[in-house]
């Protein structure tokens, strides 16, 4: 057995490896013990996953469409609270939307103002996309696994993606990052973040992906999460490609082809 990205003997590993992160509501896309070492994985939780998920975007998304973390806990978000002109924490729990006062010392000042006005008005500030240089790393991390996914009942499929030279630049750049550097990928709404989708069930996608390979021999991630569609390039650091096949296909989404 031999890890995906550092190509090291990783027989001896002990974790296994979550495609998404569980504090995006992955618990089904998991890779087996050993598609990825304990050391690449730890590297990718400590350097990618928890700048990206500790991030105002993310903790943003989690909070307002309530994702729990692995410790069951749902991020909280800043507000602006017009009547009492406090910044307030806000978070959905099991008992609905949570507020209280960002600061300790204002709490009595706010709870006063909640009791005197019948209705108010939060004011939430929606931030920017996080840092395209870790996120194009995630992509690329996400990328990688989702490919060695496809291949695993595969004889030897696995070996192919861990020896295709084609793909070491990718995996050198997400393993061992290239600063200065990002990786460009494209990212579109494709739906409203929180729709509810009608199946059996009524169910909300926080997250979804598939493989493209074009006509012109690319391979994509195609990857939504909370609405937002990214795609980029498993073979070098090019996207064109991926917007003449949006022209060609009238902009249909390739999870929905």
């Amino acid at each position: 057995m031999r890890c995906i990205f550092c190509k090291a003997d990783s027989s001896g590993s002990k974790a296994v490896e979550h495609i998404i992160p569980e504090s995006l509501g992955n618990i089904e896309h998991v890779l087996p013990v050993g598609v990825v070492c304990d050391s690449c994985n730890n590297y990718f939780s400590r350097k990618i996953e928890k700048p990206l998920l500790e991030s105002d975007y993310f903790r943003h998304a989690r909070s307002m469409n309530g994702v729990h973390n692995k410790r069951g806990r749902v991020p909280s978000v800043l507000a602006f609270h017009s009547q009492s002109l406090l910044w307030v924490e806000m978070c959905r729990d099991e008992y609905g939307l949570s507020l209280w006062a960002a600061n300790d010392g204002e709490s009595d000042v706010f709870t006063k103002s909640l009791l005197t006005h019948k209705t108010g008005t939060l004011r939430i500030p929606v931030p920017h996309q996080p840092d395209e240089y870790t996120f194009a790393r995630f992509l690329g991390k996400v990328a990688l696994e989702v490919a060695a996914d496809r291949v695993m009942k595969v004889p030897g499929g696995l070996n192919e993606i861990i020896d295709k030279k084609e793909l070491d630049e990718l995996r050198s750049y997400v393993r061992y990052g290239k600063p200065g550097a990002t990786w460009p990928f494209h990212s579109r709404e494709i739906y409203p973040e929180g729709r509810l989708f009608f199946a059996e069930d009524v169910y909300e996608a926080l997250h979804e992906y598939t493989l493209l390979y074009t006509e012109a021999k690319e391979l994509y991630l195609i990857l939504a999460i909370f609405g937002i569609e990214y795609a980029i390039n498993l073979g070098g650091p090019e996207i064109s490609g991926y917007v003449a096949w949006l022209e060609q296909h009238e902009n249909t989404s390739p999870l929905y082809l």
